[in-house]
């Protein structure tokens, strides 16, 4: 069985498997690469449009329930850049 959840950029729906979760732990922000991290987390495809989008939508911000400050979001794109070469 297919697990279908919804990117946070792009509004549309995929396979878990093709997406990556970002989390939020304690007082940050990450990749969750492996999909087992606990926190709450979100889904985004690894598309840099997708990413963006999301940041400037702040979209993530509200998929986290959580204020999200600027430079932790330009920090969490830097990190998606370097991982997922986007």
């Amino acid at each position: 069985m297919n697990q279908v959840r919804t990117c946070v950029g792009c509004r549309q729906t995929g396979n878990r498997a093709n997406l990556v979760r970002i989390v939020k732990t304690q007082s940050n922000l990450s990749l969750d690469l492996t999909k087992t991290k606990p926190g709450r987390g979100c889904w985004i495809h690894p598309r840099n449009s997708c990413l963006t989008t999301a940041i400037d939508g702040k979209s993530i911000s509200r998929a986290l329930r959580v204020k999200v400050n600027e430079q932790v979001l330009l920090d969490l794109k830097e990190q998606a850049e370097k991982m997922l070469e986007i």
